[in-house]
């Protein structure tokens, strides 16, 4: 056995990564059964086999018998009439063995009835117009009849002939060739070819006639594409099923990987197909063996040549300066090799249309390619918000070495689960990467997206390669997935904010990015993302006819854990969305949204409970401390509505109060965190014993600095329920004025009232004397955050000292 690099077999693009399995299969299945092949840190494929270089080389060059991949249901094809025949034309003539199976299935082909055929002798084609006149009436009964006069006068003026059979034998083709004429032709020869001109523009009519009415009677796609599998042999079914199935619905739908049943807008694969293996096997051969070192060894050639690769080589596909160097459209370059083991290696990925009873599947996904799901416009620099997708192929790289028959049966079952379901688009196939639901032998997927970028025709554009391994993100995504989908549902309708689906699209980005990279900075990104597209859909919760039915809620604690990367926006947003619901003053996110406070899965009639106004995150903050403490006093809540579930320190208290704070970042995080459900006090106690020890070890610069002492006065009124004093707690309700005077910047008026409401409870404050500053809304916005260190607080403003607490 001998292990080869072949270095033109490479990953990317997905002609070289095709052109792999091409090699594989072939030798495997036509030399030698127990090769293997496999790729290296390099995205090299190396091929394990009896044959050395020389052996591989020959093998393909003497040996070589190319799959019959023929697609007669396209037009283009070669099987319909104005097709370019010359390929299938010159495989038939051909008499070499490695050809035969192709010759004996195109001959198969034009048997069939199934497709309509004009280019038949002119008799034939004269008869099936006179029998079709015959059951035409009127004017247009008149009309044929005058057509068949004039072609049988313009046959009996043919001059020079013996019998009228001569021209009745023919067909039009090759009545089209009699009719050329030279410089050297004699004037015999001129006269009777304009004579068969003459001809020729009446038959030519009888024959659009004739083609119309077999169209009419023929077959459609579906029956061409079924009797092409019932009637041609095991080698061409492989093809078809690669290109084109029958549904059980009886229509027939295509593997995006050779685009819509074999071809790519005008360009069809077979007869280009056909063509490179008669350039290469038949007219030309003494250039193949150049370009097949360049196509499997990327060895230079100077023997390229003018033909297009496809949608599997972007750099290939002709245009001007797509390749190296200088070039224009009609100098454009390609190797004909890499054709044909492009289309070669499309065979391996044969599919099948199942539902599995074990497996379930959603909406398009009946359609079961290899590694194939929809496109979701992410994770690569070129995206675009509207750009139009085929599909993503995840084509799969494995370092272990591996037999074709083994990757047979593993492209047979080619998927990636989401727990019962096929992952159905490029995010949850990420997903499903990442929690390893995929085949361990696996080492890599390189992802193509199938993007219209040309016209009407698709490029294969490799968007990176993902690499297979588990990452505790992806949990966290799961959880996120039913909730996007109900949005998603809702977002495919008529009138729905661009903006809206912008933001919905910045989620995507930031999921793929969680998954691709993990880390708790790309976590972060993504709750903020969430928060930018909750802000935009929450704004419609108070109208008639919301855009989303329920607020949306359901993701555990969990993912503050995740996405605390010690950065004090994440703490502070964390804390604020905490607070809970007190007597009929609702949870934090009424005054964020219209939600219902006493029912928070509901929106509310009219604006609720909502107070999030102002021009800035303090203005915003302070809005909604002053309508809490309104409801409590309205509803005659005996405790300040200010209890969370998450309690920062007062050092990062501090730091928000000096505007150490990005403050669109600690916004979007809020909005974000308002997505989780509060309800789950195990997950909550857990989460507080971890942020707690991240608290004792955290020695951040941002909180160096001392506690403000404006701030700990206040804040003594603003606890929950109450201060410790002695074994009981003291509950001490603020004066309604506070807030105002501190949004004017009266602190020291403030702290005047905060002096005597606390003497009132035998609390005796150090000072009440603070002056006033340009910090007073800072501290008011504060004073909303749930605190742990009160013990620290009356350390610091209380005469009476403490024990902590």
């Amino acid at each position: 056995m001998t292990d080869l690099a072949l270095k033109g077999c490479t990953y990317e693009p997905m002609s070289a990564y095709l052109s792999a399995l091409a090699v594989l299969r072939l030798v495997s299945e036509q030399k030698d059964p127990d090769a293997k092949g496999w790729w290296d840190d390099l995205g090299v494929f190396h091929l394990d086999s009896c044959l050395d270089e020389e052996g591989l080389v020959n093998f393909f060059l003497e040996e070589y018998r190319p799959t019959p991949i023929v697609s007669p249901w396209n037009g283009g094809s070669g099987f319909n009439d104005g097709d370019n025949v010359d390929s299938l034309n010159a495989i038939i003539k051909d008499d070499s063995e490695r050809l035969s199976s192709y010759r004996e299935t195109i001959k198969t082909i034009r048997s069939f009835p199934e497709i309509p055929n004009t280019d038949v002798p002119l008799r034939e084609l004269i008869t099936i117009f006179r029998n079709e006149t015959n059951e035409k009436k009127g004017k247009t009964k008149d009309d044929f009849l005058e057509l068949l006069e004039r072609t049988e006068r313009s046959i009996s003026e043919i001059p020079y002939l013996t019998s009228d059979d001569e021209i009745l034998k023919h067909t039009i083709p090759e009545l089209e060739e009699r009719a050329k004429t030279s410089k050297k032709s004699s004037d015999k020869e001129k006269k009777q070819s304009d004579a068969i001109k003459i001809l020729l523009r009446e038959v030519k009519k009888i024959r659009t006639n004739v083609k119309t009415l077999l169209k009419k009677k023929s077959s459609g796609k579906e029956d061409i594409i079924s009797a092409s599998r019932d009637r041609l042999n095991d080698q061409v079914a492989e093809w078809i099923d690669a290109s084109t199935l029958i549904a059980p619905d009886g229509t027939a739908v295509y593997p995006p990987i050779l685009g819509t049943g074999g071809n790519d807008g005008r360009f069809e694969f077979s007869n280009n197909f056909m063509s490179c293996i008669v350039n290469l096997l038949i007219e030309q051969p003494e250039y193949s063996k150049t370009l097949l070192m360049n196509a499997i060894f990327d060895e230079k050639t100077d023997c390229l040549q003018n033909i297009s690769i496809g949608q599997y080589d972007p750099s290939r596909t002709g245009g001007f300066n797509q390749g190296n160097g200088i070039e224009n459209k009609d100098e454009f370059k390609a190797n004909p090799w890499a054709f044909i083991l492009t289309f070669e290696g499309t065979i391996p990925w044969a599919s099948s249309v199942v539902k599995s009873k074990n497996l379930k599947t959603r909406g398009d996904s009946l359609l079961r390619s290899p590694f194939t799901v929809r496109s979701v416009q992410v994770g690569y620099n070129s995206s675009a918000e509207n750009e139009k997708s085929r599909a993503e192929i995840w084509a799969p790289v494995w370092k272990n070495p591996t037999k074709y028959r083994e990757l047979k049966s593993f492209l047979s079952e080619g998927r990636a689960n989401i727990g019962r379901n096929m992952a159905a688009n490029s995010i949850e196939f990420a997903e499903a990467v990442r929690s390893l639901s995929v085949d361990r032998g696996i080492s890599d997927f390189v992802r193509y997206n199938l993007l219209e970028r040309r016209g009407n025709n698709y490029l294969a554009l490799p968007t990176g390669v993902f690499n297979v391994h588990y990452k505790e993100e992806s949990s966290l995504i799961r959880e996120l997935n039913p909730l996007l989908s109900s949005v998603d549902f809702v977002l495919r309708g008529d009138n729905i904010p661009a903006s809206l689906k912008s933001a919905r699209r910045k989620i995507d980005e930031k999921i793929y990015d969680s998954l691709l990279y993990g880390g708790k900075t790309n976590v972060k990104a993504l709750i903020s993302a969430i928060g930018q597209f909750e802000k935009l859909l929450s704004r419609s919760g108070s109208t008639s006819e919301p855009i989303i039915r329920r607020p949306i809620s359901g993701l555990s604690p969990r993912w503050i854990e995740f996405a605390d990367d010690g950065s004090l926006e994440v703490r502070i947003a964390a804390a604020i969305a905490s607070i809970r619901s007190t007597g009929g003053v609702g949870p934090i996110r009424a005054n964020l949204s219209p939600v219902d406070p006493k029912r928070p899965y509901l929106w509310s009639t009219g604006k609720g409970q909502f107070a999030w106004e102002g021009n800035s995150i303090y203005a915003r903050l302070s809005s909604v401390l002053s309508r809490r403490m309104m409801d409590a006093e309205r509803l005659g809540v005996n405790h300040n509505p200010l209890w969370g579930a998450i309690h920062l320190s007062a050092k990062d208290i501090n730091a928000f109060i000096e505007g150490h704070v990005d403050e669109s970042l600690v916004e979007n995080l809020l909005f974000g965190f308002s997505w989780i459900n509060w309800n789950k006090k195990d997950d909550l106690a857990e989460l507080n014993k971890t942020l707690f020890e991240k608290e004792k070890n955290r020695n951040d610069k941002e909180n160096s600095g001392v506690i403000s002492r404006p701030y700990a006065l206040l804040k003594l009124l603003f606890m929950p329920d109450g201060i410790k004093k002695a074994d009981v707690r003291v509950i001490i309700k603020p004066e309604s004025s506070i807030i105002p005077l501190l949004r004017a910047g009266r602190i020291k008026d403030a702290c005047t009232i905060a002096d005597r409401r606390l003497r009132t409870k035998d609390f005796i404050p150090v000072t009440s004397s603070f002056p006033d500053g340009g910090n007073g809304l800072q501290i008011s916005a504060a004073l909303l955050i749930p605190v742990r260190d009160e013990w620290r607080l009356k350390k610091l403003v209380l005469r009476e000292e403490q024990d902590k607490n």
